[in-house]
């Protein structure tokens, strides 16, 4: 499992409590934007939930966890988790936890995809060349000829 997806279930709470209040300016600010990138909605939002002011409340414990959390992730990590976020801020759906752990899982998956290498080959006795963690052959008979 990914760091992120080990965040996810702090960094979720944090970010749609802090949507929640804010649902205001940055919020419909971000939704406007995603149209231009899902990734800047995204930073804004994080980037808003993120900063402290002097007159804010004190932070929890949980909060403190969620920020360490965010703060630790690798750039790509938190460009995924950006872009996992301004989805969210633009699918018209419900501003809570479960549905941004969702969309942070969906982007974790996206990505993963890419990493995935797909190896063909073709012609009797092939071999196959590249990570193989699950395959299935399947060797046709020719006519007139043996299984393979």
């Amino acid at each position: 499992m990914s760091d992120l997806l080990a965040a996810a279930a702090v960094i979720a709470p944090f970010v749609s409590t802090a949507a929640a209040s804010m649902a205001g300016a940055v919020v419909d600010s971000a939704r406007d934007r995603l149209a231009d990138s899902a990734v800047e909605g995204g930073r804004r939002l994080l980037g808003a939930a993120l900063r402290r002011h002097d007159d804010d409340p004190d932070r929890s414990e949980e909060d403190v966890d969620a920020v360490s959390a965010i703060e630790e992730l690798s750039q790509e990590q938190r460009q995924i988790l950006e872009n996992a976020i301004g989805t969210w801020l633009g699918d018209g759906g419900e501003l809570d936890a479960p549905s941004l752990s969702h969309s942070i899982r969906a982007a974790d998956r996206a990505y993963r995809a890419g990493d995935l290498t797909h190896v063909t080959s073709y012609g009797n006795n092939s071999p196959a060349i590249g990570r193989i963690e699950s395959a299935t052959f399947t060797f046709h008979r020719e006519p007139g000829g043996e299984a393979g």
